[in-house]
């Protein structure tokens, strides 16, 4: 009797001991690195960058203001953007917005703003005072992004348009991760 209880508890522990040791055919999440462009972290740096012109700008934006937030341009070529240059833009908008500013949509008002389908909405300096005039705002949200070895530079400014001036700036680095490649191509 001993021998079998013996022999009984050797097999099960063997059971328990290789169950640990069996692949799951399940997906398993996969944790990914702090800054991953495809796990929020591209909707975070857009708020980080939002919070940070905000807190940086040397002059008052009143909540009554309206801000213009142009699509993200890439730095070789000022008149073409890519789903990260748009998306970037995208989520300072809506980080503005939850601040409570008054931020408008450009691409619901397109008569004076350099549109292409599929590219974004750009805002050529020689046009800034007149689409800042036909929009009424205020402030005008404008950005640039650069491919680096391993990421991203962007670097993003709220500019005053009656003069030009800089009211703040935000330079931020966006490290890339598994999935994102394509992001910064032109589509």
């Amino acid at each position: 009797m001993k021998r079998t209880l013996t022999m009984l508890l050797i097999i099960c522990l063997s059971c328990f001991l290789m169950m640990g040791c069996a692949v799951s055919q399940g997906k398993v999440p996969v944790s990914s690195p702090k800054g991953h462009v495809l796990t929020g972290g591209l909707v975070k740096s857009g708020y980080f960058i939002a919070d940070s012109l905000v807190s940086n700008a040397k002059a008052a934006i009143a909540n009554t203001d309206t801000i213009l937030v142009a699509s993200f341009v890439d730095i070789n070529n000022l008149q073409e953007s890519s789903t990260l240059g748009r998306m970037l833009a995208e989520h300072v908008a809506s980080r503005l917005s939850q601040r409570g500013y008054k931020v408008i949509d450009m691409r619901l008002r397109t008569e004076s703003v350099f549109m292409q389908e599929g590219r974004g909405e750009f805002l050529l300096s020689r046009d800034l005072r007149e689409v800042s005039k036909s929009h009424n705002a205020s402030a005008v949200v404008v950005g640039t992004y650069g491919e680096a070895l391993y990421g991203i530079y962007v670097s993003v400014r709220i500019i005053n348009p009656a003069d030009s001036s800089i009211i703040s700036s935000c330079d931020y680095g966006l490290a890339l991760g598994r999935g994102a490649s394509g992001m910064t191509s032109i589509k």
